[in-house]
């Protein structure tokens, strides 16, 4: 099992460090089903009263992790843009605001519109 999960950590690093096409999204998905199903056959093939027990330690576990795990809640790959929480952005005065900008950005003063009264 403690082999199982390092491989799981080297694969995520792995897909982090070459994220291009997605590779971090493609393999959190197949690690997850992966470990949900070793989680599924591992409760079902317990006892009541230990399966009651270890579904019990796992709550608290995942509950643990979300509290105090760094980096809990939003993340990005390279060049991406993620937040957990509330974002306000906006842009004034013909100026430009963006939550990820990829290339060059160019603001040009505005034209003069018609004459108003």
């Amino acid at each position: 099992m403690l082999q199982r999960l390092d491989q799981t950590a080297a694969d995520l690093a792995r897909a982090s460090d070459e994220d291009a096409q997605g590779a971090l999204e493609r393999v959190r998905a197949a690690q997850s089903l992966s470990w949900e199903t070793r989680f599924t056959d591992l409760l079902q093939d317990l006892p009541e009263p230990e399966r009651d027990e270890a579904v019990r330690a796992l709550r608290s576990l995942v509950e643990h992790v979300r509290q105090h795990a760094p980096g809990s809640g939003a993340s990005a790959g390279t060049g991406g843009f993620a937040v957990s929480g509330d974002v306000t952005m906006k842009a004034t005065n013909g100026s430009v605001v963006a939550g990820v900008i990829n290339g060059g950005v160019r603001v040009d003063p505005p034209k003069p519109g018609p004459v108003q009264d």
